[in-house]
C-alpha cells in the first residue's frame, strides 16, 4: 500500500473524527478508503444516455429559475420555513389517516 500524509482543515478533521467514533469505520485509514473508493467509482462510471438526459434538463431548469430571479420573478413575501413546515404537516396526517 501507498503511504499518504494530508493535513486537514479543522472541521474536516473532526467530520472524521466523528465518523470513526460513531463506529462507521475501524480507524480513519478505512474513512478514506472507503470515501475515495465512492469517488473513483464516480469518477469512473460515465452517465447513461438518459442521465445525461436528465442531468441536461435540470440544469437548464436551474438556469431558467436563476434567469427568473435575477429578473425579480420571484414571489414576493415567500416563507421557505413555512411552506415546508406546512407541507410536513399535510404529510404526517396522510400517514396517520
Amino acid at each position: 500500500m501507498t503511504s499518504l500524509a494530508i493535513q486537514l482543515p479543522d472541521d474536516l478533521g473532526q467530520f472524521v473524527s466523528n465518523s470513526v467514533m460513531s463506529g462507521g469505520y475501524h480507524d480513519a485509514d478505512e474513512f478514506f478508503i472507503s470515501v475515495l473508493t465512492t469517488f473513483k467509482e464516480q469518477a469512473e462510471s460515465p452517465l447513461t444516455d438518459e442521465e445525461s438526459a436528465k442531468l441536461t434538463t435540470l440544469r437548464a431548469d436551474i438556469q431558467h429559475a436563476v434567469d427568473q430571479a435575477d429578473r425579480g420573478e420571484v414571489i414576493q413575501g415567500f416563507d421557505m420555513t413555512a411552506f415546508l413546515a406546512e407541507r410536513h404537516i399535510e404529510h404526517a396526517a396522510r400517514q396517520t389517516a
